[in-house]
């Protein structure tokens, strides 16, 4: 693995207020805005309720700007949960009972996150990448979704998608390598924003190394990950063995969790221009989906589906949401 220094890009995108920590990292404040929906829960607890969602990954952000329609036809609104005393325009605006206009004011959070600025490639879980920001977005937008679930990270990184889905989950599970410190400072970050995460919540930071079977995972570990209903990760896919090591880490977790719903992974396609192709081509992000689909029909039948999710959903972290991002779904 090359020993060059690399920098994630969003320090130059976006001012997050980073300031420098005693030991050498940086600590930076990451600001988003928190969905209606899930605000008035955070605001008013005793309606937070059990349910299911209804929302597809084909729900789509312009809703919003067409009344609770999707712009594709679509009539599946993402506010199921809207007051009945209140209606929505042609154009999205919010009317009370009387029909007056209701002015909605957007609430902000913070995430303060711990980080390195710089690392050689095997320490870049230190650093935040614009794929976790991605998959936070996804997640805030859809927290119904995920709202009382359990969910495993893996590749973890500092923790920003964990403390995310600790809005809302009823369990999240934080993994990855303890190399570098990395899981101590995971379990710093949880601790330093556990403010904003649902009460209920319970988030567990333990070790999930790829190249490690799950036969030969600590049985603490098995039992924990048995009612596991959503895995995500972001920003894992940027070194072939890694890559095969992650693939063969998610079959053996699409084999064994019975519990298991879905698989969301985000990540940034990276492109380089090569000879041989005479083109510019995303070797990591196609190096994976050759792996996954070898090890997917190695039986002459494809035994799991992966689908890219539109990203066509609001923005709710500061970041530069740039087309590159993808974000894939494998399922049943």
């Amino acid at each position: 693995m090359s020993t060059f220094e690399v920098q994630s890009e969003l320090y130059e995108e976006t001012d997050f207020a980073t300031t420098d920590a005693a030991n050498g990292n940086s600590i930076s404040k990451f600001t988003f805005v928190y969905p209606k929906r899930l605000e008035d829960r955070r605001n008013n607890s005793n309606q937070w309720e059990n349910g299911k969602s209804n929302d597809s990954d084909s729900d789509c952000a312009e809703k919003y700007a067409n009344g609770g329609k999707c712009l594709n036809g679509s009539t599946n609104s993402i506010n199921k949960d809207q007051d009945e005393s209140e209606s929505v325009t042609e154009n999205g605006l919010s009317l009370d009972k009387d029909g007056d206009l209701i002015l909605e004011r957007k609430t902000k959070g913070v995430i303060e996150i711990e980080h390195s600025k710089s690392t050689k490639l095997d320490l870049v879980g230190l650093q935040i990448w614009r794929g976790a920001l991605l998959l936070a977005d996804y997640i805030l937008h859809y927290e119904k979704r995920f709202k009382n679930r359990k969910i495993l990270e893996l590749g973890s990184g500092v923790g920003l998608t964990s403390i995310v889905s600790s809005f809302c989950a009823r369990e999240v599970i934080c993994t990855d390598i303890n190399i570098g410190g990395l899981l101590k400072l995971i379990q710093a970050n949880i601790d330093r924003n556990a403010h904003l995460k649902d009460p209920d919540c319970n988030v567990v930071v333990t070790e999930l190394d790829f190249k490690v079977k799950y036969e030969d995972y600590s049985e603490y570990l098995k039992t924990q990950l048995q009612d596991v209903e959503y895995v995500i990760c972001a920003d894992v896919i940027y070194d072939d063995e890694i890559t095969n090591a992650f693939v063969l880490a998610l079959e053996g977790l699409l084999l064994e969790l019975p519990k298991l719903k879905a698989v969301y992974i985000a990540l940034e396609k990276r492109y380089v221009f090569t000879v041989e192709d005479m083109d510019s081509v995303a070797p990591s992000y196609e190096h994976f989906l050759r792996v996954f689909y070898r090890r997917n029909n190695r039986f002459g039948i494809a035994r799991w589906k992966l689908k890219q999710v539109s990203t066509n959903f609001p923005r709710y972290f500061e970041y530069e949401k740039v087309k590159d991002l993808v974000l894939l779904k494998i399922s049943n």
